[in-house]
């Protein structure tokens, strides 16, 4: 009786298990249907969309198609192109920003400056009269040139003038080697020659035999001594000598040419003149003439150079303002300096000034 009812118990599981794999094949079916009802209807309608579309409208489509592609190659064509000069358009653009922001702080400091504009139109309109009159002094100056033009345009051009004299301007070099210059004064129409060291000669001898009554207290008493040469004569026949307190406070020997001494402008260039006689006790090659020009001297400078020139002489020139003076030294080297006179102190040399050769002392030109 036990293994009958066994029996009936596996058949009625088997029934539920068929059951359930109906109802599974049945919903399967059914989601089946279902789907290829959806995936048709969707097919319908793309066939139904694409019936639609007509000849025109495609190849309207395809002509948009290509003017696209066509305009999308231009893009990168001109993009390779501008690729390049990417590096200097940021530069640029670099530097614009950098030129913004100095604008910026110039700004700022401009809105931060005080500037009244009233105290500035002040300003400016006091400075107009001033502005307007130098104005009228340029136009009234370019008047008178433009006249001036107009009457050289008119004027008719000239031969060299039968008066003027051809001057060489100096040109400074140094004197020829081994010569030795020998000084001419040209002043009052007329020239001498000048025993430099014959004039030293005669002040030291005057000099000296007064040196117990001139030094005091290790100096010398200049007044006294320019006194002794006021109360006689000391000199040559073509100058007389005084003394002067030179800036280094020792006493000097001034040159004054006596009155109708030497020889004159009209006679030097004669053959037989006193100045051709003192060259001719020269030697080109071993002196040169230094001629000592005062302003009323200068014609006869010039004469006296030609006459100088013709025999081989080089020269040299020294310009003397009116009122000028000529002096040398008195031939000896004082050690002590005038009384009530102090010398200068020296001045430091100026680390940045650069080192020049000092001049030559003799020069011609």
């Amino acid at each position: 009786m036990a293994r009958r009812r066994k029996s009936d118990s596996g058949g009625a599981s088997l029934d539920s298990l068929l059951d359930t794999m109906t109802n599974v094949v049945g919903i399967l079916i059914i989601m089946l249907i279902v789907t290829q009802v959806g995936v048709g209807e969707a097919v319908e309608r793309i066939k139904g969309f694409v019936e639609e579309i007509s000849e025109e409208q495609y190849q309207t489509a395809l002509a948009e198609s290509e003017e696209l592609k066509a305009l999308l190659e231009q893009q990168r064509a001109e993009w390779k192109e501008q690729e390049p000069e990417l590096p200097t358009q940021q530069a640029r653009l670099d530097q614009q920003q950098e030129l913004l922001e100095q604008l910026r702080k110039e700004l700022e400091k401009l809105s931060s400056s005080q500037i009244d504009p009233e105290v500035l139109k002040k300003e400016l309109a006091e400075r107009k009269p001033k502005v307007d009159e130098l104005e009228r002094r340029v136009r009234e100056q370019q008047e008178k040139i433009a006249a001036l033009k107009a009457r050289l345009a008119e004027t008719p051009a000239k031969g060299p003038d039968q008066d003027a004299r051809i001057v060489n301007l100096p040109d400074p070099r140094p004197a020829p080697k081994g010569a030795k210059g020998v000084v001419f004064i040209c002043s009052n129409g007329r020239i001498v020659p000048l025993n430099t060291e014959g004039l030293q000669r005669e002040a030291q001898q005057i000099i000296r035999p007064a040196l117990r009554t001139l030094i005091r207290d290790g100096r010398i008493d200049c007044e006294k001594l320019a006194t002794l040469f006021e109360n006689r004569f000391v000199g040559d026949r073509y100058v007389q000598l005084k003394i002067r307190i030179a800036g280094d406070a020792k006493p000097r020997l001034a040159v004054f040419h006596r009155e109708d001494a030497g020889d004159r402008t009209e006679t030097l260039t004669r053959g037989n003149s006193l100045y051709n006689q003192w060259l001719k006790q020269l030697n080109p090659r071993q002196h040169y003439i230094d001629f000592r020009v005062f302003s009323d001297g200068f014609e006869t400078y010039l004469a006296a150079r030609n006459v100088a020139a013709s025999h081989g002489f080089s020269a040299g020139w020294v310009p003397y303002a009116e009122g000028s003076e000529y002096w040398i030294g008195l031939g000896a080297d004082l050690k002590t300096t005038c009384m009530g006179r102090e010398p200068p102190k020296p001045t430091p040399p100026d680390p940045n000034r650069p080192n020049r050769p000092a001049p030559p002392a003799d020069v011609v030109d």
